[in-house]
């Protein structure tokens, strides 16, 4: 019995230590590879808290958020915005009285690399390994 489960023991191993350190990946905010205008960290948190509506050329900017418990969107708010993915409940909940709604929420990596490369007003932000040529790298950090 021992035997037969050696190996389920050692994938299941393989993948917690494959996910146990989130705060290790690089997240990369990415947009399309025609945007060509910098942004810093502040540009990306007014952007996302939809502070900053347009893009320099006036078109409306398309910010995409990952799903509420992905571990990428937790660093991301922690890192852009200095606090948890919950804690930006409140301002939400607050913004929709306004009539303000949050960024649309894409359940993948993949979806938010392909969305962006196929919209040129879209901004999101995935793991910096799964950049490619078809989107442009406007920051990162760790």
């Amino acid at each position: 019995m021992l035997r037969r489960a050696a190996p389920l023991l050692a994938l299941a191993l393989c993948l917690v230590a494959t996910n146990a350190r989130p705060a290790d990946v690089a997240i990369a905010v990415i947009v399309h590879p025609s945007r060509n205008q910098p942004l810093p960290l502040d540009d990306v948190a007014r952007i996302f808290l939809k502070k900053q509506r347009f893009w320099d050329d006036g078109a409306p900017i398309v910010p995409l958020n990952r799903e509420a418990e992905s571990p990428l969107r937790e660093r991301f708010s922690r890192k852009v915005f200095g606090m948890s993915s919950s804690a930006l409940a409140a301002y939400w909940n607050d913004q929709y009285f306004l009539g303000t709604f949050p960024p649309v929420t894409l359940s993948s990596t993949e979806a938010v690399k392909r969305y962006v490369a196929s919209d040129p007003n879209a901004i999101g932000y995935v793991e910096a390994s799964a950049v490619d040529s078809t989107v442009r790298v406007v920051l990162d950090f760790r």
